[in-house]
């Protein structure tokens, strides 16, 4: 019993964005960073991307890409449902599952300590931006 509230414990602790800052880089692009927690050999959700159309439907799967790979792990980039957070005109579909595209960063076994990760997210309509994801590992 004790195993599954660490578990849980760790999953919310994880999930957790603890600081975000935006910038934009040397070539003009919106960049934000953020730090997550991960533990040492579990994939962790680091970043994820949808795009929406007014009935709250996929409008595209963004594509994300790794512009900077992780030194101590590897980051897999995959499509699923995802329940975005949304602002303004699309408010209303916070909540709602989408077709997106996530990025999860797993350490090497036993690595504890800091990682880094640059996501690009590239929307059909033109628009980039760019995630830097600073990693702090536990066990």
């Amino acid at each position: 019993m004790n195993k599954i509230l660490l578990k849980i414990s760790a999953a919310i602790l994880i999930s957790t964005a603890v600081a975000s800052c935006v910038t934009t880089n040397a070539e003009g692009i919106k960049q934000t960073t953020y730090t997550k927690n991960a533990l040492s050999g579990e994939p962790t959700k680091i970043d994820w991307a949808v795009a929406v159309k007014g009935d709250c439907s996929a409008r595209v799967i963004p594509e994300l890409r790794v512009l900077q790979a992780p030194q101590h792990g590897t980051v897999d980039i995959v499509h699923e449902k995802l329940d975005g957070k949304f602002h303004g005109t699309y408010a209303k579909c916070t909540g709602k599952d989408v077709q997106g595209a996530a990025a999860y960063y797993t350490s090497k076994k036993g690595f504890t300590g800091t990682d880094k990760v640059v996501i690009r997210n590239s929307y059909k309509d033109g628009v980039v931006r760019d995630s830097v994801a600073e990693i702090n590992v536990v066990k």
